[in-house]
């Protein structure tokens, strides 16, 4: 099955200093209503599954970032089975996940990047309001329209899922999606550079098949523009691009053997030494600080050693210890682990 790359478009973004204020909407009933008639249409081609983890998952960080919407909606998660990679949000606050997209995206941060974007889209009424303009009517006259059961409303309706599902939206649109949903990403704690390695997800397979029907969506930025600018945004705004975060990499842990205590970076023993208390201590402080300073985008010659002691750019690491690996090869070791973290993802540019 040809995968479907859609959700976010990163465009033009600028910082917005505070969390939006919500407001009551009298209309949002009619929404829901309408997205409701939307999903009896969609739910006839594409069959849902459920999983209690994945929704659970989804409906917490959708929870995390409904105190930066403008509006109080009641977001409803589900999950369709298919292995096209794509998310979505109809009017009324239902947001659609594919099992494609679960399985390719790596960490919440990732699936908040996604999230974000497509509440938005509701949020501010998206669809409809291209809905609207495409009728020439007002967003209240549309209501009317769609709810009266009127010849023309199974059309308009199926035009509203089509935008939604395709990510069909104008290029204005897409950036205030873009705009808000990076902000409502910042603002609730999660790691924007979930946006940066969601685009390299998808460039990495757009190498692999490079011919792909977007339909409207094809008058879009290509991925590595969207990922020029997502990176331009956060350089601007000072905010550090730490992959680790969004990739699940760079995970460290002790492990107790019969004889040793070993220091583990993604699986990979990087520093061993004697079962004792004081050993132990050693390599439990060395852990906290490639907690701290450990990050993918290391150039090679940040990992130093300078008089017998390790260095991750200016920050201390690990000391010569008796009975520990040498810090040169602890070095030699990591340089080792992030290597093969970054052959993982050939689309990512981590020294840029």
């Amino acid at each position: 099955m040809r995968k479907i790359f859609a959700v976010i478009v990163l465009l033009v973004m600028l910082p917005v200093s505070s969390a939006l204020c919500a407001e009551p909407d009298p209309d949002l009933a009619k929404e829901v209503e309408i997205g409701r008639k939307a999903i009896a249409r969609i739910e006839e081609e594409w069959p849902l599954t459920t999983d209690p983890a994945i929704t659970s998952k989804l409906e917490m960080i959708a929870s995390r970032l409904e105190p930066y919407m403008s509006r109080r909606i009641d977001w409803q998660i589900r999950l369709v089975k298919t292995e096209a990679v794509n998310a979505f949000c109809l009017p009324g606050g239902f947001i659609f996940f594919t099992t494609g997209i679960i399985d390719t995206l790596k960490t919440d941060s990732e699936l908040a990047a996604v999230m974000a974007h497509e509440m938005i889209h509701a949020d501010r009424k998206h669809s409809l309001r291209m809905a609207a303009e495409s009728q020439k009517v007002t967003l209240g006259a549309l209501a009317v329209m769609l709810l009266s059961g009127g010849a023309a409303a199974p059309v308009i309706l199926a035009q509203v899922a089509q935008v939604a599902i395709t990510s069909g939206y104008t290029m204005e649109l897409e950036s205030e999606a873009d705009r808000l949903g990076l902000e409502a990403l910042i603002q609730s704690g999660y790691s924007p550079t979930g946006m940066i390695t969601l685009f390299e997800h998808f460039m990495a397979e757009e190498y692999k098949q490079p011919i792909i029907e977007y339909g409207i969506y094809m008058n879009h930025p290509d991925t590595p523009k969207r990922l020029e600018a997502a990176v331009k945004i956060l350089h601007d705004r000072n905010i550090p691009i730490e992959r680790k975060y969004s990739l699940g990499l760079l995970r460290t842990e002790l492990r107790e053997n019969s004889n040793n205590i070993q220091l583990l970076v993604d699986g990979q023993a990087v520093a061993t030494g004697d079962k004792n208390a004081e050993v132990k201590s050693v390599l439990s402080a060395m852990r906290e600080n490639l907690d701290k300073y450990l990050q993918m985008e290391l150039a090679p010659y940040e990992l130093h050693v300078v008089n017998g002691a390790l260095y991750i750019g200016n920050h201390f690491a690990a000391g010569n210890v008796k009975g520990v690996t040498s810090p040169e090869k602890i070095r030699d070791n990591l340089r080792r682990v992030i290597d093969l973290g970054r052959s993982k993802y050939p689309a990512s540019k981590f020294f840029k």
